[in-house]
């Protein structure tokens, strides 16, 4: 289900994030959710949109692993 809520300790095993610091973020604007009678839940696909908006990319195509290995080595060693 897209739209399940789910609370602030289910949200905090999920992502691995104190409930203390959810509740910070929260507070600050900074992560989505929702508040009822005072209580407060999350959306799954808006906490999957907001992590993938937390994603950053490689600013280099460079890879310590191709570059390791040299020109012309096949991974040997």
């Amino acid at each position: 289900m897209a739209n399940k809520l789910i609370t602030i300790k289910e949200l905090s095993e999920i992502i691995q994030v104190k409930e203390k610091t959810l509740y910070q973020w929260a507070n600050l604007g900074q992560i989505p959710h929702v508040k009822l009678h005072g209580c407060l839940r999350f959306r799954l696909d808006h906490i999957e949109k907001w992590i993938e908006s937390c994603t950053k990319q490689p600013w280099s195509s460079y890879n310590p692993v191709t570059q390791a290995r040299g020109p012309g080595k096949r991974g040997e060693g």
